[in-house]
């Protein structure tokens, strides 16, 4: 019997990082970005319920800025 380590995804934006916190995903570890120290990176479980939250984020982020932009 193999022990698979689980796949994680590495979540560069803080909002989205804390919206997907927020829904539920479990966050495996944080660590400084490699190119630039001042910001964090965000690792998360990779699992079916992150990726369909990361679509209905992308989806939601995207409604919310075209909602913004008809207000000009």
């Amino acid at each position: 019997m193999t022990d698979e380590k689980p796949r994680l995804k590495n979540i560069y934006k803080r909002t989205l990082a804390h919206d997907l916190i927020k829904l539920g995903n479990t966050l495996s570890h944080s660590m400084r970005n490699k190119n630039n120290r001042r910001y964090q990176v965000f690792v998360f479980y990779e699992d079916d319920k992150l990726i369909e939250d990361m679509l209905y984020l992308a989806e939601r982020y995207r409604m919310n800025r075209k909602y913004n932009n008809s207000d000009n």
